[in-house]
């Protein structure tokens, strides 16, 4: 018998039982500005996917963050009001109006809801896209008694869940009309996607059998129903393809994906199919096979999913009793008494949904997102593939290696923000609560690096990736070479984060040993940090606190009008002779004679201490500078300015660990003032007996005077205020070569401060 629907039957009725819906020449919901191509769907162009170019949020050196680009779903529109026209050309395609939550397609020139549509059409499916098949075509009866076969062929799924391949017609069907209905979800998957029920052999190992259904997904919520089937079997694997809402994202996956859940639906309607369903599907395969074939998958279940759960550190629910055994003892006969297992609260994999509100939708959640982290298309299925495999075994993925790979991208994804934006993005669908998948996200990464809980007894605790395998790793706290991050125990959120720069690098300072102390950070070496005592706490130095060394190129430079300069400065790089005979290294000749260009040109006049290597640098520095070097001792540069008491001074440098601490100690903290000069006199001494009358003797524009580091020191932090940064005895810095003081006077005999440097840097280390 063959039925057919009259078109002016069905036009009359679509328009008694629908509104005029005025046509928007806009139809495409994305970002204009954006670079993109458009990826055409099968069947006549019915949907279509818009690809905006996006930032993934990539660290060079690190794990990529986001490695998808966002893929905008065109034929998804606000409001009605921005649907297209309904033309010939569109006939047959559908678009979801976000504000109704309702597919309409396009047919004879109107959008029509998709409940009207389908009770005139048949719904169909292929590669992700929803078909709507042609008016007023034959519509053949299927074999079955319960409804059509898609005149599209068996590669299309069918609105109503019924058989459309070839079938076993010598088993017959010991469950008939059964209701099969669930969510098919990565993210939600879309409408358009297909879901296929394939029965399992239960007289062969669980084999496929001959018998399959199909359907196809028509809500914008992931839904599936079959609504009647037959079953031989109630063993069946359930594969539901088509495009997915992506977490990372926010948008569509750029291709279709497969996940399947093996079920036993003998006391069950309700299938959901999702990366847990996927991820347990080969192990509980496995656990029936290790029976010797003697217990009925739904027996295996809890056990399934609690390695899984367990793989991932998501400990959830109940250990141990429990439901989920028996009712088909092997495969020879059914309805024996249930058998108790290890449960994890009776929940099973299909059992679980993003959008429940529990603590199994959360752990659903953060599967989901970990199975991305080689992408979202075919990637992520041979991925998630290569996990189940080791699981399979003994219930346990035992790859080190990958699991430490996938802690350090879940790690970059928590600090760089991206679970924030991935919460957004879930929220956005508007398909309930985002359930607290970053809990679970968080102790992967942070039970992989072994940082154990984070809460009030170690809050505070900064550790770093000590496990060898992390694209992370260090060997010590301190370590300068490889990553500066590091990770706190919040006191806060009892959660670990990475800790902030003052965090890191103040650790274990403890409170300060006197006010506007500055020590270097542990980690960023280069970073300094003030103690305010008032506070008892550490800050970020600020510009206020330390004064940079200034080029002495640009000094000489921006001298004003008028202005003279003295530039006070350390003698170039020395031999191991310390006397008064040393004399400079061939390096330190070349250092003189290239800090010398930078005063090339210039009105100079040269002073030098009464040692060797000082006088040496005057000779080289002239030679640079292009100009007659007459020799200019001062007695007052050798050095011993503000030493004075020599024995004592020699006592301290051997005790307290040489001449550099206890010069800084003096300088900054007043120390030893048994063997030196009261500070701020004797610096003001200095200015203006040695100093002025300087400027005076010679009316150049520009002098050099080089003396050594224990003058240059005290009278550089002096003229500074303090905020050059030469505290060794803190911070390890000290004057380098060629670096000091500038003190220009001008016109009026008023005088200004520059710390100066001839070389890359003011300070060095030792």
């Amino acid at each position: 018998m063959k039925t057919y629907w009259p078109l002016a039957l069905i036009a009359l009725f679509l328009v008694c039982c629908t509104s005029e819906n005025p046509a928007s020449d806009d139809p495409v919901d994305g970002d204009s500005s954006s670079s993109s191509y458009e990826v055409s769907g099968s069947s006549s162009g019915h949907h279509h996917h818009h690809r905006s170019s996006s930032s993934s949020g990539a660290n060079p050196g690190k794990p990529d963050v986001v490695q998808d680009t966002l893929i905008h779903d065109t034929t998804t529109v606000s409001d009605v009001d921005d649907l297209p026209e309904c033309t010939s050309a569109k006939e047959g395609e559908s678009f979801l109006v976000k504000s109704e939550n309702i597919l309409r397609f396009c047919v004879g020139g109107e959008w029509i809801a998709s409940d009207v549509v389908k009770e005139f059409f048949e719904l169909g499916c292929r590669d992700g896209m929803l078909v709507l098949n042609g008016a007023g075509e034959e519509i053949v009866e299927s074999s079955s008694s319960h409804g059509t076969t898609s005149p599209w062929g068996g590669n299309y799924g069918n609105f109503g869940g019924q058989n459309n391949s070839t079938m076993d017609m010598d088993t017959e069907p010991r469950i008939v009309g059964k209701r099969v209905l669930g969510v098919a979800e990565k993210g939600p998957f879309r409408y358009g996607a297909s879901v296929k029920i394939v029965e399992l052999d239960s007289m062969q190992r669980l084999g496929d059998s001959k018998r399959s259904h199909r359907t196809c997904i028509t809500e914008a919520s992931g839904k599936y129903s079959f609504d009647s089937v037959d079953l031989a079997s109630p063993y069946l694997r359930m594969e539901a393809n088509g495009y997915f809402q992506n977490e990372l994202t926010g948008g569509i996956s750029s291709h279709t994906v497969t996940l399947k859940a093996v079920v036993d639906v003998t006391n069950r309607d309700t299938v959901n199919v999702n990366m847990l369903t996927h991820m347990e599907a080969e192990r509980v395969l496995k656990l029936v096979e290790n029976s010797g074939n003697n217990q009925p998958i739904r027996a295996v279940k809890a056990q399934a999913l609690k390695e899984i759960l367990s793989s991932f550190e998501i400990r959830l629910g109940g250990s141990s009793g429990g439901t989920g055994g028996g009712g088909y003892g092997g495969f020879g006969g059914w309805g024996q008494q249930p058998q108790t297992t290890t449960s994890t609260d009776g929940r099973f994999a299909e059992d679980i949904s993003l959008f429940d509100g529990d603590e199994y939708s959360a752990a659903l959640l953060a599967v989901s997102i970990m199975m991305q982290r080689k992408g979202s298309g075919s990637e992520m299925l041979q991925y998630a593939s290569g996990i189940a495999e080791r699981i399979k075994g003994n219930g346990n993925w035992d790859d080190n290696n990958a699991k430490a790979d996938l802690a350090d991208w879940l790690m970059v994804l928590d600090t760089s923000g991206a679970y924030e934006t991935i919460r957004s993005n879930v929220a956005s669908w508007n398909k309930g609560t985002v359930p607290d998948f970053e809990k679970h996200l968080r102790n992967f990464w942070t039970g992989i690096y072994q940082f154990g809980s984070c809460g009030s007894m170690n809050a505070g605790t900064v550790k770093y990736v000590n496990n060898s395998l992390s694209k992370f790793f260090i060997s010590y706290y301190e370590q300068p070479e490889g990553t500066r991050t590091r990770f706190i125990c919040d006191a806060e959120t009892h959660q670990w984060r990475t800790a902030t720069d003052i965090e890191k690098d103040t650790v274990g300072f403890g409170r300060g040993d006197y006010d506007g102390q500055i020590r270097n950070g542990k980690i960023n070496a280069d970073r300094y940090y003030v103690y305010e005592q008032s506070k008892g706490k550490w800050r970020a130095a600020t510009g206020d606190d330390i004064q940079e060394f200034d080029d002495i190129k640009d000094v000489y430079a921006n001298l004003g009008a008028g202005e003279r300069v003295i530039f006070i400065l350390r003698h170039a790089e020395r031999g191991d002779d310390t006397g008064k005979n040393g004399h400079l290294t061939s390096n330190g000749k070349k250092q003189s004679q290239s800090v010398g260009e930078k005063l090339k040109g210039g009105d100079i006049v040269f002073a030098n201490s009464t040692y060797a290597r000082s006088k040496e640098t005057c000779e080289n520095f002239a030679v640079g500078s292009g100009v007659t070097y007459a020799e200019n001792t001062i007695e007052e540069l050798d050095g011993e300015w503000y030493v004075k008491n020599d024995s004592k001074f020699e006592s301290y440098k051997n005790s307290d660990g040489g001449g550099w601490v206890v010069v800084s100690a003096y300088a900054y903290k007043g120390a030893y003032t048994d063997a030196f000069y009261d500070f701020d006199s004797r610096s003001e001494e200095f200015l203006n007996e040695v100093v002025k009358p300087g400027f005076a003797r010679a009316n150049n524009r520009v002098q050099v005077w080089i003396s050594h580091d224990v003058l240059v020191t005290p009278i550089t932090v002096y003229f500074t205020n303090k905020k050059v940064n030469l505290r060794y005895f803190d911070t390890k810095r000290w004057i380098n070569y060629l670096a000091g003081i500038a003190i220009i006077m001008d016109s009026s005999g008023n005088f200004r401060y520059v710390p100066v440097r001839g070389l890359d840097n003011g300070t060095m280390t030792m």
